[in-house]
């Protein structure tokens, strides 16, 4: 299996970001002088590009992908685990944590909308707010 390369165009890209090299490379940990041979032509590896499109194109901060929360990240990524899901009922612990703020939700209400996040259950039992 032959891998692919991806002729993308650093420079253009880091200019239209408005980010001067070292800010571009250190993003995604590469040093400025090697980002600037990339820059001239030298053909970046595979591992260097996915990290440019994951930070600058996508927008993901890999710097914040921990051991806490990789195991959440395979799954979404896999397909295991919904996203609409998961960010409907973190927007549901939101809203219940600002009630919970002005004492008008109980407890354990939060307790089963964080259980039913954690363990992937797709309905619950309670009605919603």
């Amino acid at each position: 299996m032959t891998e692919q390369t991806v002729n993308r165009d650093y420079r253009v890209m880091r200019r239209k970001l408005g980010l001067n090299q070292s800010q571009f490379w250190t993003a995604v940990r590469v040093t400025q002088s090697g980002g600037s041979r990339y820059e001239s032509g030298r053909q970046a590896p595979a591992n260097v590009d996915e990290m440019v499109r994951l930070r600058h194109e996508l927008g993901i901060d890999t710097a914040l992908i921990t051991t806490e929360n990789a195991d959440l990240i395979r799954a979404i990524l896999a397909g295991t685990l919904d996203s609409k899901l998961l960010l409907q009922n973190a927007s549901r612990c939101r809203d219940l944590l600002i009630h919970l703020g002005n004492g008008a939700v109980d407890l354990t209400e939060l307790a089963h909308s964080v259980s039913n996040l954690v363990s992937g259950h797709q309905e619950t039992t309670h009605a919603p707010l």
